[in-house]
């Protein structure tokens, strides 16, 4: 069982209602004996009724992951696993069954990722490292691959696994001799080992000897008859033999697992063609024309005016990869036709494809003078790609040619303020003005530049200008509406957006307004309905995708909301979006992620103090400490005459075990600012933390003054008596800080801490009551007693704490406090032990440990079939648990599946050194 207090301090809750599995778990039971008799069909079924009934039923999805990987359908298998995980699935479930599926489907910085995901154990580090090596050769990374073998024999250096990889990468080297070698210590570990058997066959083929390594894949395949790569492998060798009927009977054994299997009905339909079976030819390539992405066209017609025709129709009906397809193959024929020009890089851009229309664009620079429209396109795009110095160059032509065009006029205006020269654009604007005669145009520019500057009042007048020339101008109406929400007028505004809406329904600037007043009031639902459309009909609009992300993840649907936001920052930087995806990533504690994003900050903004702060915590939180260092080092640079920076550099540096560095900081930041006590303090700490006595009492003595009343001071006197092994001395230290601040939670801890060392049990068992006396509402002391009790076997006095909490209404969602009274209570009164379990799992139906509890109690208590379910939960959470597994093997030998539950006791105690249930495992292996 898990011992009491396991999860006592850890103040969380995940979980939803027990409800009776009954129907799900049987099924999932037999998926479970179907896999492990390699019926990979019956399990696939099984799973499917289990997920159909319970969809968030984590083991079926993990064993779901499982199948698939075996049938060969690696992104489905891929979905399950990654959806598993984001239901908290432990990683140690599924590690190498996943790896392999994105090995398979070719993603292998997905990989590599993994290891810097997940904390792993060594023997799934060392499963890792070898999978992340396999990944590096794919992507053509040797000496990255030996990289990772060498990391692997560290952990297992004698491994049977290990010999075959490494022989696999000189079989890629071509380095034949030492392969050989290899291959040949491998087989004379086990010489039936299905991997090495096939390393032997490709050393053969690869050696000229395809009939000899013939015999070792079948042998190999006879081994592992569900290795779809192993099959392939064989498929390879009976074609380069022309065995073609042998190699006929393989393909029909592959589709018969993965029918839709390209490469396998890739030469299904070969094998027909040079074979009398022109309907079984017909028949495989009508199936690959299917599976695979619809390329093929009838043939060109020879007049390029149809071609043009076909386009512009596929165009209008919104087919635009066939648009695209057929301008790419008109425009070499027709190559002045800007018309068509225009066409497709409008194509691109509805497509995101940004840099290709610019680059399709400045393939027809020259000609772009019969057709300006094309040039001020060809502006626009400059600008959104921060191309400023082209738009500018390209914008003064246009302006030359043109001067008295008011387009060109804003657009050269906007490129000024693309560069930071907002007066420059202004006055540019005031001059046309001068020199042309006022225009809308003109007026809606100024308006806008009032906007932006923050002079509503002028931008409200200037509105009410257009409105008059233009009363019933959905443009000028929604613009007025936008200066009215910034003058925090939205009911006005709401007026104004809903008139626009009725002369016109999809007016997107509206919408996008009023949704910015529905997430204002809160009402997510109606800003999402709202954006959606506003998204989908223009996504080159930057802060309707952000806000439609910002709307999504108030309503839950982060998933939603990082699609969006990557794709809106995929080409071109949009800050508010990077902050908001930064964030998110944050939130998921996707760390790797979020340093991706403080990266490609860095290539634009280096040595940007912000984003070196956020990546040296990422780095940090990503146990790449000696990266994290040299951020650190960066930033000293950068703070060195800034006292509050310099103590939080300290912090990091402490954080990442640089001591020496942190005290230059922390000395850095005391001469800086001498009289702050704060600084001072850290620096006692800093000299606790690294044992240095002397220098932690030369700086206490600095604070003698203010130690009368400062708990901070007393509380490091008490540490500097721990750290002088004086016991007793600081026992009485942190008493006395408490009665300077009772409230003062560190030194509570500290003296529980002591307490369960065995120091002063009975004086914090005192000390804690006396204070609850005083301040019955202390409900975290109350909850650090509880566990004090629970540390010290006081059963009766832990359960009267956690009852006394629970009555007051305190911690009543805390899945720990009902996990700890359901095993205090399982001795003496299994019933309440239950209702306690029972709700602990309904507050987080993905805790391991509660799972666990509720598990073993409901094997106590002899509900064998119902506890089999939760306990198969619990291990797909926590697979490491040795307690988890104990329980599992006990409930399965209750049922009389004792060669299942051998096979788990025997495993954990190869695995696990020590555990309080050791003991019982071995007696009861014993009794199997």
């Amino acid at each position: 069982m898990h011992c009491l207090g396991k999860h006592a301090l850890y103040f969380i809750c995940l979980f939803a209602p027990a409800v009776s599995l009954a129907g799900p778990d049987e099924d999932f039971e037999k998926a479970i004996q179907a896999f492990n008799q390699t019926e990979a069909n019956a399990a696939y079924i099984h799973l499917k009724n289990v997920l159909q009934q319970a969809p968030e039923h984590i083991p079926a999805k993990v064993l779901m992951g499982k199948v698939l990987l075996n049938k060969g359908y690696f992104n489905e298998a891929i979905t399950e696993f990654e959806e598993a995980l984001d239901s908290n699935a432990d990683i140690a479930s599924m590690l190498e069954e996943l790896a392999t599926a994105y090995l398979f489907a070719g993603k292998n910085e997905q990989v590599l990722t993994l290891g810097q995901r997940y904390q792993l154990a060594p023997a799934q580090r060392f499963d890792w490292h070898l999978l992340s090596a396999a990944a590096q050769l794919n992507m053509g990374n040797i000496d990255a691959a030996e990289a990772q073998y060498t990391a692997a024999s560290k952990l297992q250096s004698e491994s049977l696994r290990l010999l075959n990889s490494k022989a696999a990468l000189r079989l890629k080297q071509r380095n034949y001799d030492e392969a050989n070698d290899l291959i040949t210590q491998a087989l004379n570990i086990d010489a039936a080992n299905p991997q090495s058997l096939q390393l032997r066959a490709e050393w053969l083929q690869l050696n000229g000897n395809a009939a000899a390594a013939q015999q070792f894949y079948e042998q190999a395949t006879e081994l592992s008859p569900q290795d779809p790569l192993l099959r392939r492998a064989l498929l390879r060798n009976y074609v380069s033999q022309q065995k073609l009927d042998l190699a006929e009977q393989t393909i029909q054994h592959i589709l018969q697992f993965t029918p839709d299997d390209p490469y396998a009905l890739l030469l299904a339909a070969w094998l027909s063609a040079i074979k009398p079976q022109a309907a079984a030819a017909e028949n495989s390539g009508k199936q690959l024309s299917d599976l695979l992405w619809k390329m093929s066209r009838q043939q060109i017609e020879a007049q390029p005016s149809r071609l043009y025709s076909r386009a512009l129709l596929s165009y209008v009906e919104g087919s635009y990869e066939k648009a695209r397809s057929d301008l790419h193959a008109y425009l070499p024929l027709a190559p002045a036709d800007l018309n068509a020009v225009a066409i497709l890089a409008r194509i691109y851009m509805r497509q995101n494809d940004v840099n290709a229309a610019i680059l399709l664009l400045e393939q027809h620079l020259s000609n772009l003078n019969a057709m300006p429209e094309l040039a001020q396109l060809l502006t626009t795009l400059y600008i959104t790609t921060n191309k400023t110095n082209k738009a500018e160059q390209l914008i003064a032509s246009l302006r030359l040619q043109y001067p008295d065009n008011a387009e060109f006029a804003v657009l050269h205006a906007a490129v000024l303020k693309k560069l930071t020269q907002n007066p420059q654009a202004q006055q540019l604007i005031e001059q046309f003005e001068q020199q042309h005669g006022a225009s809308l145009l003109i007026t809606t520019n100024q308006a806008l530049f009032a906007l932006e500057s923050g002079d509503f009042d002028t931008a409200l007048t200037l509105a009410n200008q257009l409105l008059q020339q233009a009363p019933q101008n959905s443009g000028y109406l929604n613009f007025k509406a936008a200066v009215l929400i910034k003058l925090q007028q939205a009911d006005a505004a709401k007026v104004l957006l809903q008139q626009i809406l009725q002369q016109e329904p999809g007016h997107l600037a509206a919408q996008f307004n009023l949704a910015q007043i529905a997430l204002s009031e809160q009402n997510n639902a109606s800003a999402i309905a709202l954006l959606e459309p506003v998204v989908k009909a223009n996504q080159s609009y930057k802060p309707a995708p952000t806000l439609l992300a910002l709307a999504y993840i108030r309503s839950g649907r982060l998933s939603d909301a990082e699609t969006l936001l990557l794709d809106t920052t995929a080409v071109v930087p949009y800050p508010p979006a990077d902050s908001m995806l930064f964030d998110l990533y944050m939130q998921q504690q996707k760390y790797q992620n979020a340093l991706s994003i403080v990266d490609k900050g860095l290539e634009r903004k280096f040595l940007h103090e912000p984003l070196l702060w956020k990546k040296a915590q990422l780095l940090k939180l990503l146990s790449r400490n000696d990266e994290a260092i040299y951020q650190t080092e960066l930033l000293q640079s950068l703070v060195q005459d800034d006292a509050d920076k310099l103590l939080r550099l300290a912090l990091l540096q402490r954080e990442l075990g640089n001591n020496s560095a942190s005290e230059q900081s922390l000395l850095a930041a005391q001469q800086s600012n001498a009289k702050s006590r704060l600084i001072q303090l850290e620096l006692v700490n800093h000299y606790l933390l690294t044992e240095q006595p002397l220098q932690a009492e030369k700086w206490l003595r600095r604070l003698q003054p203010y130690a009368a009343t400062d708990a901070n001071i007393t509380m490091l006197s008490a540490d500097l008596a721990l750290l002088n092994k004086d016991t007793n001395k600081a026992v009485s230290l942190f008493k006395q800080a408490l009665r300077l601040d009772p409230a003062f939670q560190l030194v509570w801890v500290k003296l529980y801490q002591l307490a369960k060392n065995g120091v002063d049990a009975k004086g914090f068992s005192l000390l804690a009551q006396d204070n609850l006396r005083e301040n019955k509402d202390f409900n975290w002391l109350r909850r650090l007693l509880a566990e004090h009790f629970v540390n010290q076997q006081q059963v009766t006095e832990a359960i009267q704490q956690y009852e006394i909490l629970l009555a007051a209404g305190a911690y009543s969602d805390d899945v720990a406090v009902h996990n700890n009274l359901a095993n205090l209570y399982l001795a003496t009164d299994a019933k309440t032990a239950l209702s306690y379990a029972e709700t602990a799992v309904k507050l987080a139906p993905k805790h391991a440990a509660a799972l666990d509890t509720y598990g073993w109690i409901l094997t106590k208590t002899g509900s064998y079939q119902q506890a089999l379910a939760v306990l198969r939960q619990a291990n797909t959470l926590d697979a490491a648990e040795p307690a988890t597994r104990f329980h599992l093997a006990y409930t399965l030998a209750q049922l009389q599946r004792k060669d299942e539950a051998k096979t788990i006791l025997r495993q954990l105690l190869a695995d696990t050194a020590s555990f309080s249930e050791k003991d019982a495992a071995e007696a009861l292996l014993q009794q199997l």
